[in-house]
């Protein structure tokens, strides 16, 4: 399996996925580094990320979700996928939650 990232973001309909370029894979597996998986969420709107890989150097299945640097690398490895309304909609939600002090 190649390494695939899914935006959870669509409640009802299938969620953008894409599969990530060899060079965005090592650059992932750096950036995941000492990364915990963050818990599942069952609200509407954005959830995160999900990166399901069975490439040895990343986990098999991690949520990004809490890491805005990271959300927006993941963000823009899908730019050919994800359309410029549901990409405002993921930037605007990565940026309100960097300003609350917790999930």
């Amino acid at each position: 399996m190649p390494t695939t990232v899914t935006l959870m973001i669509f409640s009802g309909r299938r969620d953008p996925t894409w599969t990530l370029a060899a060079g965005d894979v090592t650059s992932l597996a750096e950036r995941l580094a000492g990364f915990e998986s963050a818990p599942e969420r069952s609200t509407l709107g954005y959830r995160g990320f999900r990166v399901q890989s069975n490439d040895p150097g990343l986990p098999a299945d991690v949520v990004v979700r809490g890491a805005p640097e990271l959300e927006r690398f993941l963000l823009a490895t899908g730019s050919s996928i994800v359309p410029p309304e549901v990409r405002g909609a993921v930037e605007a939600a990565i940026a309100a939650h960097g300003t609350k002090s917790s999930d």
